[in-house]
């Protein structure tokens, strides 16, 4: 993927934003995120910045449902 970010783990989008591992693996059972790729092992990668708007936009959607 020449000229887009990193991609970084679960652990590591979990120390980004603060949170345990298990609330990021939550998200996305949950659909809340989506990793960018998955590996041929079954983990997931992310782009922190992509991560950011989905969290983003998934607390817009709950506070629309909620109002």
């Amino acid at each position: 993927m020449p000229g887009s970010a990193r991609l970084i783990t679960s652990s590591e989008v979990a120390r980004e934003l603060g949170v345990a591992r298990q609330t990021v693996n939550r998200w996305v059972r949950e659909g809340v995120i989506t990793p960018i790729i998955v590996t041929a092992g079954g983990q997931g990668r992310f782009d922190i910045e992509e991560v950011k708007r989905q969290l983003r936009e998934h607390g817009q959607r709950k506070r629309e449902r909620d109002a």
